[in-house]
């Protein structure tokens, strides 16, 4: 099929149009990292076409500020926030920033040229820089005990800034696992057959988490357990004792017949 002459002046006009076309994604890629650890900014798929430069920028309150440049496999850095503590690879497409710190919280964005067209691909993401979890504490309230119940109340808590926190607890019995409803605080009814099992108190934020653990038997006494104890206790006195209080008597008897027949002789 033969293509016209006018069909072909199109073609050449949309031609510059359809090289410069930016591909974006959908939304912002999250990402989460703590203070003063490391986190890298990259694109989640591979980039189809080697690439010619990056350029990256970083806004902060409002505020766009160009924060690096790479070409020619060297990364330049332009912010003094940041300096001495970004570094790339991938051709510049994934950027390093080390020593993280609260104020490295922000969105980032990367315009990646690629080699032998005009064509760019925006990549963005959002970065939040976190405490570090402290490790929690688990205070237990008794409310009432028998021998056969152990009720009480687990109450978890961790010195830190509490918006960025969740809450989840974890009963461990056996190595089976039952979750409990985020909070932090449980309500817990227990028979004696499960006091040797822990509770878990699990604290994290996007970034890091620690846990916590108590044990029902430090607080919950083993009545049942106590009972059957001393039942067999006294089983094994008896067993012990019985044998000695027979030998006893047997030698006390032979000790009287033989001092009657010493007596008759006589």
């Amino acid at each position: 099929m033969s293509v016209s002459v006018s069909e072909k002046l199109l073609l050449c006009l949309l031609s510059p149009a359809l090289l410069t076309v930016t591909v974006s994604q959908v939304g912002p890629i999250q990402v989460y990292g703590l203070i003063t650890q490391s986190v890298s900014l990259a694109p989640t798929e591979p980039l189809a076409q080697p690439v010619e430069e990056v350029s990256w920028h970083y806004i902060s309150n409002g505020t766009r500020h160009r924060l690096a440049d790479y070409r020619n496999q060297r990364l330049s850095i332009r912010h003094s926030q940041f300096s001495q503590r970004l570094d790339a690879d991938n051709s510049g497409t994934r950027l390093w920033i080390r020593e993280l710190r609260s104020e490295d919280t922000g969105s980032y964005t990367a315009a990646i040229t690629l080699q032998g067209t005009t064509q760019t691909v925006d990549l963005s993401f959002t970065l939040t820089v976190y405490e570090p979890v402290l490790t929690p504490d688990i205070k237990m309230e008794m409310e009432q005990i028998s021998p056969d119940w152990c009720n009480f109340t687990l109450h978890c808590s961790a010195p830190t800034n509490p918006s960025a926190l969740s809450y989840s607890w974890m009963y461990r019995h056996k190595g089976r696992y039952q979750p409990y409803p985020n909070g932090t605080t449980i309500r817990v009814s227990l028979q004696p057959e499960s006091w040797d099992g822990e509770y878990l108190c699990l604290v994290q934020n996007p970034a890091d988490q620690k846990n916590a653990s108590i044990a029902p038997r430090e607080f919950c006494p083993h009545t049942r357990l106590t009972k059957g104890i001393n039942g067999k206790t006294c089983w094994i006195k008896v067993f012990i004792t019985l044998p000695i209080l027979t030998a006893l008597s047997f030698s006390v008897g032979v000790t009287i017949i033989v001092t009657r027949n010493k007596k008759n002789l006589r």
